[in-house]
């Protein structure tokens, strides 16, 4: 996708990224400090060996876009895997099941954006008629997307019936909305980075998927939006 970045830099964003995934179960600040340290390094890497300004320059931004979409959305992941239980208001009965708090409310969250990709999907493809942005995304409807966000408010609601009852009803209906808006607008920023740079699939792990990202680029996106929410909640 970008020509300038060096084996040497993907091996070195990978570790990076990774770090970054892991870091907030190690330190409340850890993402942050890696990320500002990372950025520091990538960066005097660039300077290094700046055969080309504009290239060194394209280089950087490329490096740090990898750390700041992949790295640190998907940080947030972790942070809400580990977040603590705010308990149960009285009068709803406690979860039943085999998960804790953070590990229930990931899990809702993925509910949340898959079921809008899958309501989306039918949605679309049986009602579908007007295109939503069709230079980013020729396929996607305006009907697919409202089916979309139908289907992301519906699997919140089931998750805070099942899952986490700590979250009352009517804030799973707005949490439900706002993750499942923010989803569809980080799937249209992927498209957008593929359809730019030329490229059908971000990756190889999943063929026929488009991508590994294809298939997170709503999570990535809508994951720091719950865990917003949640720390508005705690």
């Amino acid at each position: 996708m970008w020509p300038e970045i060096r084996p040497s830099d993907r091996w070195l964003g990978s570790v990076v990224v990774a770090t970054l995934v892991v870091a907030p179960a190690l330190h409340p600040h850890g993402a942050t400090l890696v990320f500002v340290l990372a950025t520091i390094v990538l960066l005097m890497r660039c300077l290094a060996h700046p055969e080309d300004l504009v290239v060194a320059a394209r280089r950087a931004m490329a490096l740090l876009l990898a750390l700041g979409y992949v790295g640190m959305l998907a940080a947030c992941l972790t942070a809400i895997a580990i977040f603590p239980d705010p308990g149960t208001p009285a009068g709803i009965a406690p979860p039943v099941g085999p998960f804790t708090f953070g590990p229930a409310a990931l899990l809702t969250l993925l509910v949340i954006v898959f079921a809008g990709d899958t309501g989306a999907y039918f949605a679309g493809r049986s009602l579908g008629r007007h295109k939503l942005y069709p230079l980013v995304s020729p396929k996607k409807t305006i009907e697919g997307s409202v089916g979309g966000l139908i289907a992301s408010i519906g699997g919140a609601a089931l998750c805070a019936w099942l899952l986490v009852p700590q979250i009352p009803q009517s804030n799973a209906l707005v949490l439900g909305a706002a993750c499942g808006t923010v989803a569809q607008i980080g799937d249209l920023a992927e498209s957008m980075f593929k359809r730019a740079s030329g490229t059908k699939d971000s990756g190889t792990l999943l063929p026929g998927h488009g991508g590994m990202l294809d298939r997170l680029d709503g999570v990535l996106f809508a994951a720091p939006v719950f865990l917003a929410w949640l720390i508005a909640q705690s």
